[in-house]
């Protein structure tokens, strides 16, 4: 071969690599810009649009909760969302969307390392979980609990219901439906036996009903798998020796799992719900009298409540011990002002 033919095919080989180079590069380039899009984009998905954006805030509460992800949570979280935004704070619901679960205690201990500047907390009434409310304390880190309370420990203050009041509310509507004949009144309660609010609760209850011809019955739900509430409810529905005239449910999960069965086993009309939540579901079915009422508190009040407390705190070193928050109870008589919430059903 000629020298100048080895010259042509070396300056050739050259142009090669180099565009070679050039196009890897380039490639390099379009997949970091895909990835760091997708990477954004799925973030935002989890709630941390905030940190894409660059906003700062001044304080950065966590929301801990086992039920956090259910639809009633869902709406205390934006409440606790949009107040934050008022008060300079990000709220972060800790544990949600993971693949991998994490228990109450895991979550308290990722929330004390990560130095946070406070805790909004559903204690589960474990010991270990009193005990690290103390130790956000002693890390300077204030602990507001909600709905269910832990008083002997060091949180700064309680944003929840009266239960007792939340009981008596229960037994008014379930005076509105019994009758001699349709009497038997079963009031579905968690199995956690360190759920000790529910005690309460049953103690409204049953005073409410006082002397009435009331046969009221309390009976255990297992609420630790997803489908516990469900398989229990349908097993005391097909119960032909002493079926239900009544349910009571206390969480919106028993409720649209009552619900259900009540409509797949063609009992409506003969099983009465009365419920708990606001969802568009159980509004409609209000409306269509399958469900007869249901008790409601202002759940976004709740989340805000719980940033007013901790803003509080920071601010002046005292709280109140207490955040009471209203209990309102949806039926026929009010149902078309919730209904404007959700507009008009399509036919």
């Amino acid at each position: 071969m000629s020298k100048r033919k080895h010259r042509f095919y070396r300056i050739n080989k050259n142009k090669i690599i180099t565009l070679a180079a050039f196009s890897s590069f380039a490639v390099g380039i379009i997949i970091l810009v895909i990835g760091m899009a997708f990477y954004k984009y799925r973030i935002s998905e989890l709630g941390l649009v905030d940190s894409i954006s660059h906003q700062e805030y001044r304080n950065h509460y966590v929301m801990i909760s086992e039920q956090a992800d259910e639809p009633f949570w869902e709406v205390i979280y934006q409440g606790a969302l949009d107040k934050g935004k008022e008060e300079d704070a990000y709220i972060e619901k800790l544990g949600s969307g993971l693949s991998v679960s994490y228990s109450i205690e895991n979550l308290m201990e990722i929330a004390i390392a990560s130095k946070v500047d406070g805790i909004i907390l559903e204690p589960n009434g474990e010991e270990a979980v009193t005990e690290l409310i103390n130790k956000a304390d002693q890390e300077g880190i204030p602990v507001i609990t909600v709905l269910k309370d832990e008083p002997l420990s060091r949180r700064k203050s309680f944003v929840g219901i009266n239960r007792y009041n939340q009981g008596q509310a229960y037994g008014e509507q379930i005076l509105e439906i019994v009758c001699e004949d349709k009497n038997h009144v079963i009031v579905l309660l968690n199995s956690d036996p360190k759920d000790t609010s529910k005690n309460i609760l049953y103690a409204g209850i049953r005073d409410a009903v006082g002397d009435h011809n009331v046969f009221l019955e309390a009976v255990k739900i297992n609420r630790q798998s997803a489908f516990g509430s469900e398989e229990d409810i349908r097993k005391i529905i097909m119960d032909t020796v002493n079926p239900p005239d009544v349910f009571v449910c206390l969480t919106a999960v028993d409720t649209l799992c009552a619900y259900q069965a009540v409509v797949d086993y063609n009992k409506v009309g003969e099983i009465e719900i009365i419920g708990y939540f606001d969802s568009e579901l159980i509004v409609r079915a209000i409306e269509k009298e399958i469900i007869h009422s249901t008790m409601m508190i202002d759940a976004k009040q709740v989340g805000a409540y719980c940033v007013d407390a901790l803003t509080e705190y920071r601010e002046k070193l005292r709280v109140s011990n207490y955040f009471p928050v209203d209990i309102n109870v949806i039926n026929q008589k009010n149902i078309e002002n919730y209904l404007k919430k959700y507009g008009s059903e399509e036919e």
